[in-house]
């Protein structure tokens, strides 16, 4: 089974994948797919972009994806990722559900004019310079917008066209990451897609996997928060048997102090002053918190603070207090 990491914004950045794969990932995720890139009118990157697809800060297998409605945007967006950067495969964005997203026919909102978003993907896959360098192009996409109705639509328009894969979260837009998973939806893509398919949502436990395992047996899946709360997941995922593996919890949090500290030092490489790094390890927080056991107490000090020395005092204390344990249901509800 291939496993590969989803974009999160504001997350998954070169430098969370970058320690991720060192003390985790290392030959167990196939491919690491970044956090959007936006097409602009001035046809240039932004700084943070530019950071996230510098080959000097990617040596894993990563996999840009670009959020447009636009065929040339994206066509111009391929030119630049493959001749200045030499990546070969790109992913199109037709699933994130944000209303700021999709007021643009963005993301998920790609899902609302069929006929565009044929004529998009035509326009897109016939290009010359994409044809001519064999870019490959895969979609990651969800099962409509205010109803599942449409996607065998949705999927017959897939079809038209080769894809490297189809990644699908079978929810619709409405849903955002709510609800249960439209598993009729999936095993309709599994049967009826003509491009490799890629199951992504809600895997964030070792009984999450296995009942998806039951339901679907893929070849692929696709996890996001699940590894972000619990890095050491990924070796469950990769199991012979998930049912029976028996993990090293105390060795997974020692790595996950050291993930934590990589990518704190890293971002205070980049980022003015204690405050804005701090946010941005808050944002971990809100998932990685879910996977200790009583561990309140200690959370709430790393919430509080607001300058390094406090904060690293609070995070050290947390790992030095709180008990990683696996957990038969995660759900994501609250912010941290």
């Amino acid at each position: 089974m291939k496993v590969y990491m989803a974009p999160m914004e504001g997350l998954t950045d070169y430098m969370f994948r970058n320690a991720y794969d060192k003390f985790f990932g290392h030959n167990k995720i196939d491919k690491y797919f970044m956090p959007f890139i936006s097409p602009n009118k001035s046809e240039k990157f932004l700084a943070k972009e530019m950071r996230d697809i510098s080959r000097d800060n990617n040596h894993i297998n990563s996999i840009p994806q670009v959020m447009t409605n636009n065929s040339s945007d994206f066509i111009w967006t391929a030119h630049m990722l493959y001749d200045e950067f030499g990546y070969d495969e790109i992913n199109l964005n037709a699933g994130c559900p944000s209303g700021t997203v999709v007021s643009k026919n963005k993301g998920a909102g790609m899902l609302i004019c069929l006929d565009s978003l044929e004529r998009i993907l035509y326009e897109i896959l016939s290009d010359r310079y994409i044809c001519d360098n064999h870019i490959k192009v895969s979609v990651k996409t969800r099962i409509g917008v205010e109803t599942p109705d449409t996607w065998h639509d949705i999927l017959d328009i897939y079809n038209k066209f080769q894809l490297e894969e189809l990644i699908i979260h079978p929810r619709i837009r409405t849903d955002y990451y709510r609800g249960d998973i439209n598993k009729e939806a999936f095993l309709y893509a599994m049967k009826e897609s003509r491009n490799p398919v890629c199951y992504n949502g809600d895997i964030f436990t070792r009984r999450d996997f296995i009942n998806i395992i039951h339901d679907y047996n893929p070849d692929c899946i696709m996890a996001g928060r699940g590894l972000v709360a619990d890095p050491g997941l990924i070796n469950v995922l990769l199991s012979d048997n998930p049912e029976t593996y028996v993990r090293n919890l105390e060795d997974d949090r020692l790595n996950m102090k050291r993930l934590h500290d990589m990518v704190y030092e890293e971002r205070l490489k980049i980022m003015s002053g204690d405050k804005h790094a701090i946010h941005r390890m808050k944002e971990m927080w809100c998932y990685m918190e879910y996977s200790f056991a009583d561990c309140k107490k200690e959370a709430k000090a790393i919430k509080k603070s607001q300058n390094m020395s406090v904060y690293k005092d609070a995070v050290n204390v947390f790992f030095t207090n709180c008990r990683l344990e696996e957990k038969p249901y995660i759900s994501f509800s609250k912010k941290f």
